[in-house]
């Protein structure tokens, strides 16, 4: 890893398999394992959950399936640590800017994607194999998988890098994990994408249901390629949509916090200057300084901390860790009989 790469606090979700029941004899799923990955995205690093579940009955003849949340496929292939996005930048920077691999992996590197220089080049394979993935058709191997398995759940997603890029649409079956089809694509639009996706119905297993986000495009496509198959939004878009009522507050408390965090640093510097100005004096730190001091910072810390939208608003998170500093702050005042013992500690906080 290049000594360049930022390092990035991790955003931890759980993402739970939204298929409740058994396509073979409907009795209820349950969960049966919980499994950990990381992926490294353009902007974040997730340590993801993902919980699986099985049919319980014994006997049933789809037990020895494994339901997967549709998200692990929209975020990252099968056994890749690095997001599709990162796998389409590393693409759209090798064909569209000429990049060679050591300019896209600086460039990764200053967005703070933890990636190797071999890594890039692995990544831009499987961006080729993407561009060109007729698997669920032409391979013998994965359609006795697709049989075997009875039934199949494709998730069908556009990842693109920039804006005017031609965006990638991808199809897999959330069952296997396994890439069925591959296309770029530079226009959106319903009537382009009917027959990439149609290709479904020639792999000949059924379609337990089709997951996607609410893109304008893909939504009448499935409908009409794939009829009479259920259609699921991603749970993630759709937690997104319910929770926009609160853009513009969480917007202003947003704007609160920076605010704050900026009268926090001002007043951190005058703490540091009292600090500097004993230590050069030879006099002693006043105690309650140097507690203002680190309230200061643990405030300035939570002010910048790092959360995910829907689930974990980042101006939500920053300003109940806020209050934390807050009520300790109050707390530390009260042990002590009132705010400082000194008159400079006094003026430092």
């Amino acid at each position: 890893m290049s000594q360049g790469v930022l390092l990035r606090e991790p955003v931890r979700m759980t993402y739970t398999a939204a298929q409740e029941v058994c396509p073979r004899d409907d009795t209820k799923l349950w969960i049966v394992q919980h499994r950990a990955r990381t992926v490294h995205r353009l902007g974040e690093t997730i340590e993801a959950t993902f919980r699986d579940k099985a049919c319980p009955r014994e006997g049933c003849s789809a037990s020895d399936l494994r339901f997967r949340p549709a998200e692990e496929s929209m975020l990252a292939l099968s056994g890749s640590s690095f997001g599709l996005d990162v796998v389409t930048a590393i693409g759209a920077m090798r064909f569209r800017d000429d990049a060679s691999f050591p300019r896209i992996h600086a460039r990764l590197a200053e967005k703070g994607v933890p990636i190797s220089p071999m890594a890039v080049q692995n990544q831009f394979r499987n961006y080729l194999a993407l561009c060109s993935c007729q698997a669920g058709l032409k391979d013998p191997n994965l359609a006795d998988i697709l049989r075997k398995q009875g039934v199949i759940v494709p998730v069908i997603d556009g990842v693109q890098f920039g804006e005017g890029d031609p965006v990638l649409y991808l199809i897999i079956d959330t069952i296997s994990k396994r890439p069925l089809f591959g296309k770029e694509l530079f226009c959106r639009s319903a009537a382009d994408l009917v027959p990439f996706i149609r290709q479904l119905n020639e792999i000949g297993v059924p379609i337990l249901a089709a997951v996607s986000d609410k893109e304008k495009g893909l939504v009448p496509a499935i409908e009409e390629a794939l009829p009479g198959t259920p259609h699921q939004l991603c749970q993630l878009h759709y937690v997104g949509n319910a929770a926009k009522p609160m853009d513009e507050d969480l917007k202003t408390l947003g704007a609160e916090i920076r605010a704050c965090e900026h009268d926090l640093r001002a007043c951190e510097r005058r703490l540091l200057t009292h600090k500097r100005k004993a230590e050069e004096e030879k006099e002693p730190v006043p105690e309650d300084l140097g507690v203002s001091l680190e309230l200061c910072q643990a405030a300035r810390a939570e002010a910048r901390r790092h959360a995910r939208a829907p689930f974990d608003p980042p101006a939500l998170k920053r300003h109940e860790g806020l209050e934390r500093v807050a009520r300790a702050t109050t707390e530390t005042r009260r042990k002590k009989g009132g705010p400082g013992r000194t008159s400079r500690s006094s003026k430092a906080s």
